[in-house]
């Protein structure tokens, strides 16, 4: 009986630690100006070009990763706009939802900056340390990314997750992250109505 009950406990240890998740932060706020990389403004996004984002812009940072490194294969899927929509769910890239801390806002404590108030978990199935591949976004509406008018994202890069969650090594992703600016996406009727005035000079242009 004593030998089941041993049996079972240990059992039970070993699935707790094949099934333990990863740790990473979501945070670049630093005290020292010029460690961190930034989010900043680009084209059509309403604020002073190349300034770091306001914290009263109202705009939500967020995570997505995958378990291994796949950069450069997540990289070549940009086409550098910042308006990438489609590689959210390239190779299996997830994102982290709000309520396990993946996403926070830019904070107003230092313009460009944020920090989520805990890290967050990422993986399964994990015994040691391992290397996740993140993009880090930043977007103004709260139906998410693909539904805002300004946003962006940085490029792809690889942090090593903590595995435990007792472990007090948390990587950020400020150390790692490449700085990266929001920019305004012109919404379809804009492309629309450009369309239209294209059709017609060239159709004026023939007439002609």
């Amino acid at each position: 009986m004593k030998k089941a009950l041993v049996s079972a406990i240990l059992g039970l240890a070993a699935v707790a630690s094949v099934q333990a998740q990863g740790l990473i932060r979501l945070y670049n706020y630093t005290t020292d100006p010029g460690i961190a990389n930034p989010i900043v403004y680009g084209a059509l996004s309403g604020g002073t070009l190349g300034a770091n984002v306001l914290g009263t812009a109202n705009m939500t940072v967020g995570i997505y990763y995958v378990v291994g490194s796949v950069v450069s294969t997540v990289n070549a899927s940009f086409d550098g706009s910042g308006r990438d929509v489609a590689w959210t769910s390239l190779n299996g890239l997830a994102a982290i939802t709000a309520g396990n801390n993946g996403t926070t806002p830019l904070g107003d404590f230092q313009a460009g900056e944020f920090s989520a108030a805990n890290p967050a978990t990422v993986g399964t199935t994990q015994t040691a340390d391992f290397t996740v591949t993140c993009v880090v976004v930043a977007y103004d509406n709260v139906a998410g990314y693909a539904a805002s008018n300004v946003r962006g994202h940085s490029t792809a890069f690889t942090l090593s997750a903590a595995y435990t969650l007792g472990s007090s090594f948390t990587p950020d992703t400020g150390a790692s992250m490449p700085g990266f600016a929001v920019i305004g996406v012109p919404e379809p009727s804009t492309f629309a109505l450009a369309g239209v005035g294209l059709a017609g000079l060239l159709i004026f242009r023939r007439r002609k």
